[in-house]
């Protein structure tokens, strides 16, 4: 009994994030993919200081706001700013957060170390849910990071238009969203 609570408990941040960031990136970054901002990723990460990065062949307003984003970060790395440092090693820590809870979740089963598949279940899910509050709690740095991203874009002009400039920081704001959902 105590195990299904526990699994619900632990539901409502993931679910809680998920909602989150379909409000606000999917919707933000389904309008960006329409508008091209004649720069590539590659083009746009130099312009801003930054060495070209791997992903670099797109041009829409939502991958270049998500390069904001890393940019901004990267620059707040680079100033000494630690939370900034703390936030892109999280990040990767999230990506494969969920395929090892549930590789240990497996085996605790197998080898009889968890006593049954509720208490698995809602061990695994707790764990995704406490690093998942944990990412929603350092959302303020990645907001920095936009900010930080968004006066080097400004100061260096690297967009030709205005509005594209806009558009790239809106998606930006919305793609932090996109850094707390585990999955």
């Amino acid at each position: 009994m105590i195990w299904k609570v526990v699994i619900i408990l632990a539901l409502l941040p993931v679910v809680g994030a998920w909602l989150a960031r379909h409000w606000f990136w999917t919707r933000a970054s389904l309008q960006g993919l329409r508008r091209d901002c004649g720069i590539t990723v590659r083009e746009f990460r130099q312009r801003l200081g930054l060495p070209p990065g791997r992903r670099g062949n797109e041009s829409h307003a939502a991958a270049l706001g998500n390069a904001l984003r890393e940019c901004g970060l990267a620059l707040m790395e680079r100033e000494g700013s630690k939370l900034a440092k703390a936030r892109v090693t999280g990040g990767h820590v999230t990506r494969v957060l969920p395929a090892l809870a549930g590789v240990g979740v497996v085996l605790g089963v197998l080898s009889h170390r968890i006593p049954n598949v509720w208490a698995a279940l809602a061990i695994a899910l707790a764990l995704v849910a406490a690093w998942t509050l944990k990412r929603l709690t350092g959302m303020a740095v990645e907001w920095r990071a936009v900010a930080r991203g968004s006066e080097v874009l400004k100061a260096t002009r690297a967009l030709k238009r205005a509005d594209d400039e806009e558009e790239v920081i809106r998606c930006a704001k919305a793609s932090v969203w996109s850094t707390v959902w585990p999955f």
